[in-house]
């Protein structure tokens, strides 16, 4: 996957606002809270059996949620995965349950905001990866395609 140029997407999609109205504190508050939010949203919509199209573009939202804040916290360089790394995601097994996946991912990104750690990010990063080529099924192409349509100029 193209995840770098997926970080770059996203560092230029960033919200202006941000830098001029909160302090660093805030910032990364708020966005891990789009985070949070954007990722609730795409588990709602599996769970309601959405068209797959709006659920890849609410995986994409994810993604980018991510990308900023792995750019804010200038985490992006342990976010890089080589194509090995993105095939052995491919084959790992599929997930019975979307509701714990989602609470497995809610736990780490609290801890990560919480602790101020990046190992359980990139742990999260790694679950919505897999989460998005296994239990969902798109190609790293399918998702490369829709992210740079959604967050491109």
């Amino acid at each position: 996957m193209k995840i770098k140029e997926m970080i770059d997407a996203a560092r230029h999609f960033e919200d202006r606002s941000l830098v001029e109205k909160f302090t660093d504190e805030e910032k990364i508050a708020i966005l891990y809270l789009k985070l949070n939010n954007t990722l609730a949203v795409l588990f709602s919509k599996t769970a309601q059996k959405m068209k797959d199209t709006d659920i890849l573009a609410s995986y994409c939202d994810v993604l980018c949620a991510f990308c900023r804040v792995g750019n804010h916290q200038k985490w992006t360089y342990l976010m890089l995965l080589s194509d090995e790394e993105t095939d052995r995601l491919r084959q790992k097994w599929v997930s019975h349950s979307f509701a714990n996946l989602f609470m497995i991912l809610q736990q780490q990104l609290n801890k990560s905001f919480f602790e101020r750690q990046n190992e359980p990010f990139l742990h999260a990063w790694h679950i919505l990866l897999k989460f998005g080529l296994v239990e969902l099924g798109y190609t790293p192409a399918q998702i490369e395609e829709k992210y740079f349509e959604k967050f491109t100029d």
